[in-house]
């Protein structure tokens, strides 16, 4: 079998539920036919099956369409993250099951640690994997969402690092590259940095949103926002410091879930204190960035972090590492960085003190203010590399078309207070 040959096996049981695809991925011939036997077992639901021995899963195949990822990991602990990784597809959203050999907490864990959503022992216990599975199907926001909207959310336990500008370039950047509705919150709540990068002056903030969670609906929702010049809507983060402890977790999700059916894409700028309401945004995330820079002071609250996001369990939520102002002769090497955390680093984006003090200078954002910059080429760069972008020619459609659209797939949209 080559690194494209794939075999496919539909049960019949189920046949009045959509099929829920699984790609068998990696290990050796006797792991993947243990796994292919077990699955043929499991009669709660309907199951194709795809194999292949080596990534990537080609886009055209019909693997492609599969939901899940089943990798067999191999027995050296250390390289499960690169495993995974070679497995990811930033076009495809999958939801990742390592299966591993040695029944241990510590093999979880590190499973988990590596990308992995969800662990199977071997040997496979036929009950434990129809759990693992029917939840999945039931309960996973990647089989069970009904709007196509991605979310991002960028963090750092460490201040200073870019979140806020670089939240603002990728909201900028997908704009540009699709024309499609973006929409970005600021959940960085004391801070409140967000508008002054795009040099907003919001009359309405999030603050006034969330206050009767209840009574929110999408039209009071868009009175709230604040628009950009290039099309982009903010809800900002509260004008006093004292409204940010206002903002609840539930406010945050409620506005958030309204966000996310309105716009095409939402980047929220969650900055870098961990709160209840940051961690409701991480939940409702496609992908959340974590930002760093060359320092101690910046790799060592990453560490801490990828520690908690272990623990968390988020289900659907891919986290990838962003380098912020990089140098290549810095002593603390990008190697060195990704062997301390034990992940890859997706992006780089270069420091570029002459494009910072450009757009510094101009009151815009590196983007507009110096485009041909490589920190805004950078830029641009990771945003394609994370949603899979390509420039679009068609026109941005407009915010009231999302409103109606999405009013009449709820059935039309509910009478608030604007």
């Amino acid at each position: 079998m080559n690194s494209q040959e794939i075999t496919r096996r539909d049960q019949s049981a189920g046949a009045g539920k959509s099929a829920l695809g699984i790609v068998l991925a990696d290990g050796d011939d006797t792991a993947r036919a243990a796994l292919r036997a077990m699955l043929g077992e499991i009669k709660e639901l309907r199951i194709g099956v795809f194999e292949q021995v080596k990534p990537p899963i080609a886009p055209d195949s019909e693997a492609a369409k599969a939901q899940l990822l089943m990798v067999a990991l191999g027995a050296d602990a250390e390289k499960w993250t690169a495993e995974l990784q070679s497995w990811l597809d930033p076009h495809a959203r999958r939801v990742v099951i390592a299966v591993v050999a040695n029944r241990s907490p510590q093999s979880v864990r590190m499973a988990l640690r590596a990308g992995a959503e969800e662990v199977i022992l071997l040997p496979i216990d036929r009950d434990e994997l129809a759990r693992c599975l029917v939840k999945i199907s039931e309960t996973h926001p990647i089989l069970t969402a009904h709007h196509p909207s991605l979310t991002c959310s960028l963090v750092s336990v460490a201040g200073g690092v870019g979140v806020t500008t670089l939240t603002a370039e990728v909201g900028l950047a997908i704009r540009r590259m699709t024309g499609k509705q973006v929409g970005l919150i600021d959940l960085a709540l004391q801070t409140g940095a967000l508008s002054a990068v795009l040099d907003l002056e919001p009359e309405h903030t999030i603050g006034e949103l969330v206050d009767s969670p209840r009574s929110m609906d999408s039209i009071r929702l868009e009175s709230m926002l604040t628009r950009h010049e290039s099309g982009l809507c903010l809800l900002a983060a509260p004008k006093r410091l004292e409204e940010a402890e206002l903002v609840s977790p539930v406010g945050v999700t409620s506005a958030l879930t309204l966000m996310r059916e309105l716009f095409d894409f939402v980047v929220v700028d969650c900055g870098h204190d961990l709160t209840e309401s940051t961690v409701a945004a991480w939940q409702q995330s496609d992908f959340l960035l974590y930002v760093i820079e060359q320092s101690v002071t910046s790799i060592r609250p990453a560490q801490r972090f990828l520690d908690l996001f272990e623990r968390m369990h988020l289900k659907g939520v891919r986290l990838e590492f962003v380098l912020n102002r990089f140098d290549p002769a810095h002593p603390i090497s990008l190697k060195k960085i990704e062997t301390a955390l034990q992940r890859p680093v997706l992006a780089r984006i270069p420091r570029d003190d002459p494009a910072f003090v450009q757009a510094q200078l101009a009151g815009d954002v590196v983007s507009v203010a110096a485009p041909e910059s490589a920190a805004a080429i950078a830029t641009e760069a990771l945003t394609r590399k994370l949603f899979g972008l390509t420039v679009s020619d068609e026109k941005p459609r407009g915010l009231f078309g999302k409103l109606f659209a999405s009013g009449r797939a709820r059935g039309g949209i509910a009478n608030g207070a604007a």
